[in-house]
């Protein structure tokens, strides 16, 4: 099956750069727009005459490396998505409802929005903004980036790892049979999930990322301080930063039980999309041929993972679990030490159960509301 797609944006990582070059060279209709803060990569592929997806082909969808063309490469949204049968939005999670703003307008009821973050809710973040549209008939579907990340230089893309078994949900749930014939094409293998909501609860940033950002913010700031990079995954990966994972995960069973979700552990999760081995989160990440391979990364880069994860993530996990009267008081903790480090202020300015239109809702009716996507279920 051939299809036509648009691909929208290009972050950091360059998963939308990768996705497109590689669809191009699967022989599918691919239309790439990019903002106006990504010109430069916009600029260098219209140069190249496209985009070049350099060995190793395993890490690319088509199995193939040399030169992708986008059918239609641009700066309007409007002309990217126009009678595409899916759209992808490669977006900082943080960043989601400002671009989507200007997306939301010119798509069209029946399409699929495959929203590539790992989690942070974009499913519900964006459901009030379509049903505002009258673009309620739009599909979300919200998984993790088929492409860990890619290198750029110019044109020449290089992807690093092409994730497996990439767990993916549909907003609403009751639409996933149709959405999901998509994923064969963007992914190398997927996991359906119930819904957004167990999506969500095993969002693997939320589960990986804070235990070592917390119990490391020392040795980040000597490195940033002598302008030297971090290991990350390595020297942070310490047996404690290990053991406090595991005891906030095992606050995650009972709030996924409450809301109706399959509850994984944290070492079957990475073992899943990372391989490796292990039967401890330290060993897990410590076996894991992809964590290991990431290497070096800015010395700063736990702030800016923690300035999206703790608001995105870990406060509407907590509201949500406080909802039903179940205490999470490593994750509530968590908050309130990283903002005090940060000086930001989560619990006002994160996903609220407001931002999130769950509000008041039992876990009953959240399900229904997930399910259905309709207002007749929101307030039954």
């Amino acid at each position: 099956m051939t299809i036509k797609v648009a691909m929208v944006g290009n972050t950091i990582l360059n998963v939308g750069a990768a996705m497109s070059g590689d669809l191009a060279l699967g022989g599918h209709d691919v239309r790439f727009a990019l903002w106006d803060d990504q010109r430069e990569c916009l600029e260098a592929i219209r140069s190249a005459g496209g985009i070049t997806l350099t060995p190793p082909a395993s890490q690319t969808l088509s199995g193939r490396n040399g030169l992708g063309t986008p059918r239609i490469l641009t700066d309007d949204p409007a002309e990217a998505v126009a009678g595409a049968d899916l759209v992808v939005m490669d977006v900082q999670a943080i960043e989601l409802e400002e671009r989507a703003a200007k997306l939301i307008p010119h798509l069209e009821n029946g399409q699929v929005l495959y929203v590539s973050t790992h989690g942070y809710w974009p499913g519900l973040r964006l459901a009030a903004a379509l049903r505002s549209a009258d673009r309620a008939g739009v599909t979300v579907l919200e998984g993790m980036a088929p492409n860990l990340s890619a290198q750029r230089a110019g044109a020449e893309i290089t992807s690093y790892f092409i994730r497996r078994e990439v767990p993916v949900a549909a907003f609403p749930a009751n639409r996933a049979a149709d959405a999901m014939r998509f994923l064969p094409l963007i992914t190398a293998s997927a996991e359906q999930r119930r819904s957004v909501i167990e999506t969500n609860f095993e969002n693997i940033n939320l589960l990986v990322h804070p235990a070592m950002a917390l119990l490391n913010v020392g040795y980040f700031d000597r490195a940033e301080a002598a302008g030297d990079p971090v290991s990350f995954y390595g020297t942070g990966n310490t047996v404690h930063a290990g053991r406090l994972a595991e005891a906030l995960d095992a606050e995650r069973p009972e709030v996924c039980a409450a809301f109706g979700v399959r509850f994984r552990s944290l070492v079957d999760h990475i073992h899943q999309l990372y391989g490796g081995a292990g039967d401890t989160v330290h060993d897990a990440v410590t076996e894991s041929p992809v964590y290991q391979k990431i290497g070096s990364l800015p010395a700063d880069i736990w702030r800016t993972w923690m300035g999206a994860d703790v608001p995105l993530a870990h406060v509407p996990f907590v509201l949500l679990a406080e909802s039903v009267g179940l205490s999470v008081p490593l994750h509530r903790g968590l908050v309130d030490i990283v903002d005090a480090l940060l000086g930001c202020t989560s619990w006002q300015d994160g996903l609220t159960l407001e931002r999130l239109g769950l509000a008041g809702m039992s876990p009953e009716r959240i399900q229904a509301y997930v399910e259905t996507g309709t207002s007749e279920a929101s307030s039954c």
